[in-house]
């Protein structure tokens, strides 16, 4: 394990079991215990709604461009994400003394929190900010450049974006050698990720080969202006605006999201982002299908390009239209024959993701929350975890809670007789669970073994990708409602009390 890199304070032979916040796409996370508000709820119903997404692809935490991001996922309800290549562990500290593999850990949080408000997710690769590079040669030659090319094709392969978009031109550029390669390894990607024969040992994992539509370069969304960075051939799409739940402008969002790389010396409480007007994004075409009015030519970015999909797409419409704020629970009935409609699909990953993102909806609009604690969060591998879980539902909607599964223990649910939820009244139950000796210490994934100077090691392919640690211990509570099974996901936390901050 490598030592010295991270803020999290660990016992000497412990494993810290540490929770996530999670938030819908507005970004607004709810207190612990509670619902999230109903504009969040619905902004959830639109994104369930759309099936087109985009990639934005470039080098660095705060490469990326906000406006475009929050216009996409919020805007257009698009699967967006954005992956950097590296968690900016090379770059320069605002707020303290951390640097190097702590800084990235830094890094890697913020831009998480910047994902939370402008509702893109977030992707990493597995390469090292190593500092500035001149050339992109240079930053190849360092960087590992068939580890990356297959993390991005990974990455692609995973989330199965209908159109990749790059910050920075392809070569000739004068800009960061990082800058570059980004690109260089966008295009690399692009035309291998359809071909199964490309990285091969992905395909063995479990993973489907996927050939986005096109590539583009988001011509006047940063530096390193290029070759292609013409008139000729210029796409434009207008991504001002506001949110169409919110109100608020697709500026401001982004000046929000911005402003979490404060370790970049972003945080600008004078970055409002202003109003809703025009805002022309240009692009240009780097490979695929030429685009002659949007970036998503060409894609169906609806339900229909499902065999049997169409229909859901009408259902959810009927949701959205007669979604009531003040009684999310009244749009439960309808949520579950959208759920049986979508559980006849055939299967497909991204099937899958809507499976669960409707789930979470249908959680939401009960108001059903869970929540398990333990007494400490350092726990040595072998000891007992003692759990004590709870549930509250806050609607009228009939509820049983109906046990508990350990996936990481054994693929059984554990039963102790089915508890009906009242309204506003919690149920809880107490379990004793070992916690597996084969448990890994609480670091960073990226940091659990030595690399070299441009790349992480990471023996565990599944997390490649990943902006974080995956749950120590994932737990998932059962319910019944409306005859249909729902499996709500958890993990244990220790509350503490801080006079300060409550």
């Amino acid at each position: 394990m490598r030592r010295g890199h991270t803020l999290i304070r660990f016992a000497s032979t412990g494993i810290a079991l540490l929770a996530a916040l999670a938030s819908g796409a507005s970004g607004q996370a709810a207190p612990a215990g509670q619902p999230p508000a109903a504009s969040a709820i619905l902004e959830d119903l639109r994104s369930f709604r759309e099936l087109g997404s985009v990639l934005y692809i470039a080098a660095h935490p705060d490469d990326e461009n906000n406006q475009l991001l929050a216009y996409l996922a919020r805007g257009r309800d698009y699967r967006t994400a954005y992956l950097s290549l590296n968690r900016g562990d090379g770059g320069q500290n605002e707020l303290g003394p951390e640097f190097g593999e702590q800084l990235g850990v830094l890094r890697t949080q913020e831009s998480l929190a910047a994902r939370r408000v402008d509702g893109a997710r977030q992707f990493f690769s597995r390469a090292f900010d190593f500092g500035y590079s001149k050339t992109p040669e240079e930053t190849l030659s360092i960087w590992d450049h068939q580890q990356v090319l297959a993390d991005v094709v990974r990455i692609i392969r995973e989330f199965r974006p209908d159109v990749l978009i790059t910050r920075f031109s392809p070569p000739p550029a004068n800009t960061h050698g990082h800058h570059t390669a980004s690109t260089i390894l966008a295009m690399e990607a692009f035309k291998i990720c359809g071909d199964p024969k490309a990285f091969p040992e992905q395909i063995a994992e479990g993973l489907l080969p996927w050939q986005p539509k096109r590539i583009l370069y988001n011509s006047n969304g940063g530096g390193g202006r290029g070759a292609g960075a013409t008139a000729a051939g210029t796409l434009r799409i207008d991504a001002g605006g506001n949110d169409p739940v919110t109100g608020e402008s697709f500026a401001s969002i982004a000046a929000r999201a911005r402003s979490n790389h404060k370790t970049q010396g972003f945080g600008n409480v004078g970055a409002g982002g202003g109003a809703g007007g025009p805002h022309q994004e240009s692009f240009q075409l780097l490979d695929g299908e030429p685009a002659a009015k949007d970036i998503l030519d060409g894609v169906d970015p609806t339900w229909g390009r499902y065999p049997g999909g169409a229909e859901i797409g009408q259902l959810v419409d009927d949701v959205i239209a007669k979604f009531n704020q003040q009684d999310p629970s009244a749009s439960v009935p309808a949520l579950l024959a959208i759920r049986s409609k979508v559980a006849a699909l055939a299967k497909d990953p991204v099937v899958d993701e809507k499976r669960a993102q409707l789930d979470k909806i249908l959680q939401n609009c009960l108001g059903l929350t869970v929540q398990t604690t333990i007494p400490i969060a350092e726990v040595v591998p072998g000891e007992e975890l003692k759990l004590h879980s709870t549930a509250t539902v806050r609607s009228t909607v009939p509820i049983k809670w109906t046990g508990t599964r350990y996936p990481g223990v054994a693929d059984q649910i554990t039963t102790a007789g089915a508890l009906a939820l009242a309204p506003n009244q919690t149920a809880s139950r107490d379990s004793g669970q070992i916690l597996s000796k084969n448990t890994l210490l609480t670091t960073p994934y990226w940091l659990r073994a030595e690399g070299t100077a441009g790349m992480a090691r990471v023996d565990d392919p599944s997390l490649i990708g990943n902006p974080d640690n995956l749950p120590v211990y994932p737990m998932q509570q059962i319910f019944e409602v409306g005859g249909q099974t729902l499996v709500v996901p958890d993990q244990p936390v220790q509350i503490t009390n801080d006079p300060a901050k409550g």
